[in-house]
């Protein structure tokens, strides 16, 4: 185990404070471990294969807790080496102040349950069109779902303005009372 605090020690001097060193002597253990299973030798040349293990195993810890991939790692240090960027922060969403963190939110986006909500409704209103009789259906369907003007629908059914209107309302009244059919069988 000196040869893991060794190791670790020597890798902490060169990493910034909030990294644990009980992570990198657990990490660095592990790769003593598996020193151990892959040599029959011991001794100094032991001591120095042990190590290089050891080293590997502090090293792959670190960059598995490290956010940025090993690419944009390096051109991180490289930037900072030519004094190109200044220091950069990564706080997690759920770790800001919920006034910062509301802010930032994107309040337009629906919420999983909104989603849900919607695709819901949407659903029980097509299939209470789908019980319509045909010509009320494609009034519906038309003004509603495609945004086409009550002047058009009459030119396409080849009657007046006012009788769409008349339909139109006939089939708001049947779609009403089968939507609340609906939610009340859904309620009991």
């Amino acid at each position: 185990m000196y040869l893991v605090h060794q190791v670790v020690a020597r890798v902490l001097r060169k990493l910034p404070p909030n990294v644990l060193r009980d992570d990198l002597v657990a990490a660095g253990t592990f790769g003593l471990v598996d020193a151990l299973r892959k040599s029959t030798e011991r001794g100094p040349a032991f001591d120095w294969y042990a190590r290089i293990r050891i080293r590997g195993a502090v090293v792959d810890e670190l960059r598995a807790q490290d956010w940025l991939t090993r690419r944009a790692r390096t051109r991180v240090a490289r930037a900072q080496a030519q004094g190109e960027v200044g220091s950069v922060a990564v706080v997690g969403f759920d770790d800001l102040p919920e006034s910062q963190a509301q802010a930032l939110a994107d309040q337009s986006v629906a919420t999983p349950q909104e989603q849900v909500e919607q695709r819901m409704d949407r659903l029980a209103l097509e299939r209470a069109v789908a019980l319509l009789p045909e010509r009320e259906a494609s009034i519906v369907g038309w003004h509603y779902f495609e945004g086409i003007p009550f002047k058009t629908i009459a030119v396409r059914l080849s009657v007046s303005e006012p009788r769409v209107s008349q339909l139109h309302a006939r089939a708001m009244g049947r779609l009403r009372a089968t939507l609340t059919e609906q939610t009340g069988a859904a309620a009991a």
